[in-house]
């Protein structure tokens, strides 16, 4: 039976996660933090078997706890569960000690069957990670495309496609970001293609690495 942490500052997805994990039987209890500070001290009264980490946390990046953790327990796991999917990201987090990353659009049985993929001592990672890693190895030695001309000047998002950007961002469903801003689910497609559109991304991936890179979003 194991003990885990879930560190995410989406206190939806959170308790979601924990949720999930309540229903696991190799879950005897969780602990759930919202930020880096939070996270280290739970880290440092509490043994833990297994570390799930968000990176983009509103007082640092969940690799510090990551770092952590294995300093303290050697033998535990750390999983990413990230919406950021480059390959820097990944290879960072692998640096300091993850042996999976998940993306935050996985399933709850793939989340389960991850965890149990690592308990076994075994490296669970989303396909769609798997191929942005092996991406980032391949181009490695090759130059640098050029970058999209995508400039904070030429991307006007309207108030409300901001706010289900952040959404998103964050790791909500359509539903639960439609939930969130009391607005109709039906408009929340709409707004996403509209933002893909003016950020030339095709998945939320690429939305939210955009966003990010020209300071729409943190």
């Amino acid at each position: 039976m194991a003990h885990v942490v879930i560190l995410e500052d989406n206190l939806l997805l959170q308790a979601r996660m924990a949720s999930i994990l309540d229903e696991a039987e190799f879950c005897e209890t969780t602990s759930c933090a919202a930020t880096v500070a939070d996270c280290t001290k739970l880290l440092q009264t509490q043994h833990a078997d297994v570390l799930l980490a968000d990176l983009h946390l509103p007082d640092g990046s969940g690799r510090e706890c990551i770092k952590l953790f294995n300093q303290i327990n050697p033998d535990g796991v750390s999983i990413v569960i990230s919406a950021l999917s480059d390959g820097e990201s990944i290879v960072q987090a692998l640096e300091f000690g993850a042996i999976g990353y998940l993306h935050k659009d996985d399933t709850s049985f793939q989340i389960i069957d991850a965890i149990k993929m690592a308990l076994n001592g075994q490296s669970p990672m989303s396909p769609s990670i798997a191929y942005a890693l092996i991406s980032r190895i391949q181009d490695a030695n090759v130059p640098a495309a050029p970058q999209k001309a995508v400039t904070r000047s030429s991307t006007t998002l309207t108030k409300r496609e901001l706010e289900v950007l952040n959404m998103i961002a964050k790791g909500l469903s359509y539903s639960e970001t439609a939930q969130y801003l009391d607005i109709s689910a039906q408009t929340v497609p709409v707004h996403i293609r509209n933002i893909y559109k003016k950020l030339q991304a095709t998945n939320r991936a690429e939305a939210v690495f955009e966003a990010r890179a020209i300071g729409l979003i943190e």
